[in-house]
């Protein structure tokens, strides 16, 4: 863990939000983004004890889920389809 005033090399604050905010840009529940985080769809950084994600992460992947969700398909891999809000 770093202190408050360590930035992770290459990482901006801009760049990271927390997965509650993930979800509801996404509009889907925090257990939805969290089951992502934990099958590797999204990648997850610790940051002062909070778990962060990737803006840019999901905005594509909520562009692409927006997408098959247009076509009636689930997200591949996630079992009873995405928990929308």
């Amino acid at each position: 863990m770093r202190n408050k005033s360590e930035k992770q090399p290459g990482v901006s604050d801009e760049s990271l939000i927390s997965q509650a905010k993930a979800a509801e840009l996404c509009g889907v529940t925090r257990a939805a983004i969290h089951g992502l985080v934990r099958r590797g769809r999204l990648r997850s950084l610790e940051v002062e004890g909070r778990d962060l994600v990737y803006l840019k992460e999901v905005v594509v992947f909520s562009r692409e889920y927006d997408k098959r969700s247009a076509r009636g398909s689930a997200e591949p891999g996630f079992e009873g389809g995405m928990a929308r809000r």
